[in-house]
């Protein structure tokens, strides 16, 4: 489930193993180390800087303990220059991390303690299959290894052949919880939708931060134009726009610069990980959906709107 706490529980022992090891004695330096201590993968830029973001604010008062990201949107030149600092944690995307260790900029069979395939479900769905099986062969004889997953399916199951030698399963079995998510649903036409929208924004209805979704960026332009009649102030989400104006949007959004973003369902796979990012910024984001599916079998004339 999103927002359960997967990130924490990799990062948390990560964190307190580097913390009680004696390679960060102030009398001992990166020289005793031959690569990172942890590498964590995740299959997207952003998903990359959210995870950093996590590790770097839980060793903010521990400043022996280091963390990197490593994309493709970043020189090669560069990240090697900061890999051969011999960070102790590495956050990067599969292929990014291949090439380094085809280049010989990092090196894992001597100093991994802890690999995370965090997302596991969407690394192999994105084409990493291969990059993967050519980290695996670089990896030390002992290591522990985690797949953090929202899903268990057979890529799952194919990328724990991979990396991992009888692995135990743990599922984590959540009863329903009160006052942390209210859903409801409106019928209406299609025409009603935009106004039914203001309605519940001006009653109060809606609080907090809101996100809208619409089927396409048309629809998505025109409950902008519509808010913006009122006077309300809201941020769209596309898959248009380039990758660094949507990173900037989420962080905005995330630090409250405004309060209502009206995102596409379509290219779902591009967006899914900047909204992820979103519902990482407040424990208080209510969620509107102003579209039906296409595939729905209503009338015509009425679709579900759903918080």
């Amino acid at each position: 489930r999103t927002g359960s706490g997967k990130t924490g529980a990799y990062a948390l022992p990560i964190v307190q193993k580097l913390l009680a090891d004696e390679l960060l004695d102030t009398s001992r330096t990166a020289v005793a180390r031959s690569g990172p201590r942890a590498v964590i993968l995740v299959p997207t830029r952003e998903l990359v800087e959210q995870v950093k973001q996590v590790m770097t604010a839980l060793t903010h008062f521990a400043p022996g303990v280091t963390t990197v990201a490593v994309t493709a949107d970043q020189p090669v030149a560069s990240q090697k220059a900061v890999l051969g600092q011999m960070p102790h944690i590495v956050v990067a995307t599969p292929r990014r991390l291949a090439e380094h260790l085809q280049a010989g900029s990092v090196k894992l069979r001597e100093s991994l303690w802890v690999l995370v395939l965090d997302e596991a479900d969407l690394l192999l769905s994105y084409g990493y299959e291969d990059d993967i099986g050519q980290i695996a062969s670089q990896l030390p004889n002992i290591f522990q290894g985690l797949l953090m997953s929202a899903t268990l399916g057979d890529e799952v199951d194919r990328l724990k052949s991979l990396v991992m030698h009888s692995p135990v399963t743990l599922k984590l079995e959540e009863g329903e919880k009160e006052g942390q998510l209210s859903q409801f649903s409106l019928r209406c036409s299609d025409g009603d939708k935009f106004l039914i929208s203001y309605v519940l924004l001006k009653l109060g209805i809606l609080t907090g931060k809101v996100i809208f979704f619409v089927n396409d960026v048309d629809r998505c332009y025109s409950l902008k134009l519509f808010f913006e009649q009122f006077s309300i102030r809201a941020a769209v989400l596309n898959a248009e726009l380039p990758q660094n104006s949507r990173a900037n949007i989420i962080n905005s959004f995330n630090r409250g610069v405004f309060s209502y973003l009206i995102a596409t369902d379509e290219a779902a796979g591009s967006l899914e990980d900047d909204l992820e990012a979103a519902g990482g910024g407040s424990d208080e984001e209510e969620l509107l959906s102003g579209e039906g599916s296409d595939d729905d079998d209503d009338d015509d004339d009425e679709d579900d709107e759903e918080e």
